[in-house]
């Protein structure tokens, strides 16, 4: 065999990728350092007519079924497939009940939605993935409610580039000055909007998910107040000068199973800047209370803005939440222990 692991990765590399001064280190490139294995990426849909089509379907469908296609075609070449997203595990775990695929598949589940929960179930999906990858202990809980083993998923949490999302002391941050950051689909963008208006703040909200997403609805539910400002697609390098300019920084995440906000939380902390969010099921493995950030009640629209006021007001406790997530991300949320985990498992499951 080539390889030992085909790694399918619902991501692409933008012209001219080279980790360093543009670009964090990527998780699936990072893996092939420490672990024998070949990737797949969204590049793959280039290659033929077909791909290029089906690329805006895919998005509606919010699966990868081209790239399953392509998996499923190689699988004889390698001793295990490994899905980086339920987009493109859930359609390789029904090949692998309908096609009865020899294969083994491990599949990592980032996000959930009814829907998805009710196709999984009723074509009884889970029985076609040996191990499943889960980024916090309540999708574990979840799934194990609906009867998967407790030994069949691994949680592993996020891991950010450390190393590139780092503190600024060269720019200082600005005073009244915060931002929140992520896909509309995840964010209660509105009780925000509540929560700031008439407040003496300067909010910037970076209102979609990194270059890469296949983002189906990007329209804030409701208009900003005067003192907010909505951006798009911002690069990595302006993302980083939006956290080092911030006083802190505001996930209003919706109450889900997953951990939405993730991403956003570590990469504020691996910039020394505290975090201040709904306690929602998932980002409680990413936030501690008190420690790294501040969280309230999903919803709570005054304990938002009292919140933001607090820490507005208390400019050293900001201070000491951002660098205490900083130390965390140093110990235990970085991009090479996240890797390192991941390629354990897969050895384990080659």
């Amino acid at each position: 065999m080539a390889d030992q692991v085909l790694t399918l990765a619902t991501a692409g590399l933008p012209a001219g990728f080279a980790p360093g001064n543009q670009f964090p280190r990527v998780d699936y490139i990072t893996l092939q350092n420490v672990f024998k294995t070949e990737v797949v990426n969204y590049d793959i849909y280039n290659h033929t007519h077909l791909g290029r089509c089906l690329r805006h379907l895919e998005t509606q469908l919010h699966s990868d079924v081209y790239l399953a296609f392509v998996a499923f075609r190689r699988r004889r070449n390698y001793r295990l497939t490994f899905a980086m997203s339920e987009r493109v595990g859930i359609p390789l775990a029904w090949a692998a009940r309908a096609l009865w695929a020899r294969s083994p598949l491990v599949a990592m589940f980032q996000c959930w939605s009814p829907l998805q929960e009710l196709t999984i179930t009723r074509l009884k999906l889970f029985a076609g993935i040996k191990k499943i990858i889960v980024h916090c202990r309540s999708m574990k809980s979840r799934f194990a409610a609906l009867g998967v083993p407790p030994e069949k998923v691994k949680v592993i949490r996020y891991g950010i580039d450390q190393c590139y999302f780092r503190p600024m002391p060269e720019v200082p941050a600005e005073p009244n000055f915060v931002m929140a950051a992520g896909e509309v689909r995840s964010r209660d963008y509105r009780s925000l909007f509540e929560a700031v208006r008439r407040l003496p703040v300067k909010l910037t909200v970076a209102a979609s998910g990194h270059w890469y997403a296949r983002e189906k609805n990007i329209a804030l539910e409701t208009a900003a107040p005067a003192n907010v400002t909505v951006v798009r697609h911002l690069s990595y390098n302006e993302m980083k000068h939006l956290y080092a300019r911030s006083q802190f920084v505001v996930l209003p995440v919706h109450d889900v199973v997953y951990s939405a906000g993730a991403t956003a939380s570590l990469e504020a902390m691996c910039m020394a800047r505290a975090v201040v969010a709904f306690r929602s099921s998932g980002i409680q493995d990413y936030v501690i209370h008190g420690e790294t950030g501040i969280l309230v009640d999903p919803g709570d629209v005054q304990a938002l803005r009292e919140a933001i006021v607090y820490l507005l007001a208390h400019p050293k406790e900001a201070r000491r939440l951002g660098e205490n997530g900083r130390t965390w991300v140093d110990q235990e949320m970085n991009m090479d222990r996240y890797v390192q985990e991941m390629a354990e498992l897969l050895r384990q499951a080659a």
